[in-house]
C-alpha cells in the first residue's frame, strides 16, 4: 500500500517478521481530510465528488484549506492508500521535534483549544506534515450560531488545518441534528471530515451529501494502551483492508 496524508496516503511501518494475516498488495507509503482525511501523506480523505484525483497537482487558485495545505503525493503505481493520523492533544509530555521529522506521511491532529496549538501547527508543517484539528469545545445544545463561533475561534488557531476529526467519544458525528449543523461550517472553512466507522454515524453520512471531503477511521490503534507488538498487528490488518477496500485510515 501507499502511505499518506489524510489527504494522502502514508508509507506503512516495516511488517513484523510473522504477520498474522497475509498481506496482499500492501500498501505504500504515502494524511484529507478525513472524510474523510495521498502517497506521502495520511490516506487520502475521499470527497463524494473527489476533489482531486491523488496523482493530480491541488488548483493553485483554490483557497480552500483542504487544497492549499495538503501535502502533495504520488502513487503511479496506484496502490491502495494507506494513512496515519497522530493525536498531538497538547498533553503528553513528548520530543514534538522529533514526531515532526518522522519519515513519513502523517497527518497530525491538534486540539485547537490548547494555547500552544498555533506554535506545534507551525512546527509540523514547517517539516512538512499536514495538520487537522480535534472537533473539542463543542458547547453543548449548541445551536448553529454557536458552532460558527466555536469554529472561527478553531480556524484562528489552526488556520492551515486541511481536516476536522471527530472526537473518539462524546463527538458528534452520530448526533444527527448537530452533524447537520456542523458539517456546513466545516463546508464554508473549506476542510474534510473525518469520523470513526462505527455507529450510524450521521456526520460522514451529512458530509457525502453535502459533498464534503469525508473519510473514516478504521481503527484507533493504542485506545487501551496496546503494546507495540499489537499496534504492528493492527497496521497489518489495517494494509489488509486498504487492499480489499483500496484504502484505510
Amino acid at each position: 500500500a501507499s502511505t499518506s496524508p489524510v489527504t494522502a496516503p502514508v508509507t506503512a511501518p516495516p511488517a513484523p517478521e510473522a504477520p498474522a494475516e497475509p498481506l496482499l498488495d500492501r500498501p505504500e507509503p504515502g494524511i484529507a481530510p478525513a472524510e474523510g482525511v495521498t502517497t506521502d501523506r495520511l490516506p487520502r480523505i475521499e470527497a463524494t465528488p473527489p476533489v482531486a484525483a491523488p496523482d493530480m497537482a491541488p488548483a493553485a487558485d483554490d483557497p480552500r484549506p483542504i487544497v492549499r495545505f495538503a501535502v502533495p503525493f504520488a502513487n503511479p503505481q496506484n496502490k491502495p492508500l494507506y494513512a496515519i493520523l497522530i493525536v498531538d492533544d497538547g498533553k503528553a509530555p513528548v520530543d514534538r521535534a522529533a514526531l515532526a521529522a518522522l519519515p513519513l506521511p502523517v497527518t497530525v491532529v491538534l486540539d485547537p483549544t490548547d494555547p500552544d496549538a498555533a506554535a506545534r501547527a507551525a512546527t509540523y508543517r514547517k517539516a512538512g506534515k499536514e495538520v487537522a484539528m480535534l472537533a473539542s469545545a463543542i458547547p453543548e445544545g449548541a445551536k448553529p450560531s454557536d458552532l460558527q463561533v466555536t469554529f472561527a475561534a478553531h480556524d484562528k488557531a489552526l488556520s492551515e488545518a486541511v481536516a476536522v476529526v471527530d472526537l473518539p467519544t462524546g463527538g458528534f458525528q452520530n448526533d444527527r441534528k448537530l452533524a447537520t449543523d456542523l458539517v456546513p461550517v466545516i463546508k464554508d472553512q473549506g476542510r474534510g471530515l473525518v469520523t470513526f466507522d462505527k455507529g450510524l454515524n450521521a456526520g460522514d453520512q451529512v458530509a457525502r451529501r453535502e459533498a464534503v471531503p469525508a473519510a473514516l477511521i478504521f481503527r484507533e490503534l493504542d485506545a487501551g494502551g496496546e503494546s507495540a507488538p499489537v499496534i504492528r498487528r493492527y497496521l497489518d490488518r489495517a494494509a489488509f483492508k486498504a487492499a480489499q477496500d483500496g484504502q484505510v485510515v
